[in-house]
């Protein structure tokens, strides 16, 4: 039983290093330009032992931006905190989760790229990660339900009308557009705000 525990152990240990060292390639030199062979050489093995945890590249890109996503996640959720209103506390998540994706994806073109390739080869990444988004939006909206702050809604339902309302401003392959458009103005995150308060707005208990 130990010696199961040990193999399963390093097994882990391998593919966390194999991800690990992958992703420093593909930002450094690129996705497309990156092959196992070169993953493989940079952790001195033989690309069928990267094989034998991982059957394509694109697996491990997978692994990488389920890896990126869950961070996103921590970070914004840890700006939202503990202190202040509801109201408070949802812009903060959405505000945090929209300046990460534009300094950590949107202004770095090769880990872009690698979140391109995931949305369109591994969806169901991107499908979790909007549930769990969705989760921490309900779990915001019901605290201020119960606070009184919040008029009675279904919170899960509401959850997904507000993501997929910010979604422009969240998604990388969406927000890329308005970036471009942006062309240096600074107004991207003055429409997010405007359209946080429009929706806030309309879930206020008082209005």
């Amino acid at each position: 039983m130990g010696r199961k525990k040990t193999s399963e152990l390093d097994a882990a240990v391998t593919r966390q290093g194999i991800v690990e060292t992958a992703e420093q390639l593909f930002r450094a030199v690129g996705y497309a330009k990156t092959t196992v062979a070169d993953i493989a050489k940079a952790l001195g093995m033989s690309p069928a032992n990267v094989y034998r945890y991982f059957p394509t590249k694109a697996a491990i890109n997978e692994a990488i931006c389920d890896r990126l996503v869950h961070s996103i996640e921590v970070k914004s959720w840890a700006a939202a905190g503990e202190e202040g209103t509801a109201t408070e506390r949802l812009t903060r998540f959405v505000i945090a989760y929209h300046t990460i994706i534009i300094s950590s994806i949107i202004k770095e073109k090769r880990l872009y790229d690698m979140v391109a390739v995931a949305m369109d080869e591994h969806w169901a990444v991107v499908k979790q990660h909007s549930y769990r988004m969705c989760d921490y939006l309900c779990i915001i909206l019901e605290q201020g339900m119960a606070a009184g702050e919040f008029r009675k809604v279904d919170g899960s339902k509401m959850a997904i009308t507000i993501h997929e309302a910010l979604a422009v401003f969240l998604y990388p392959s969406l927000l890329e557009h308005r970036v471009n458009e942006d062309d240096g103005r600074g107004t991207i995150l003055d429409d997010l705000r405007a359209l946080l308060d429009l929706l806030l707005h309309g879930l206020c208990a008082n209005a």
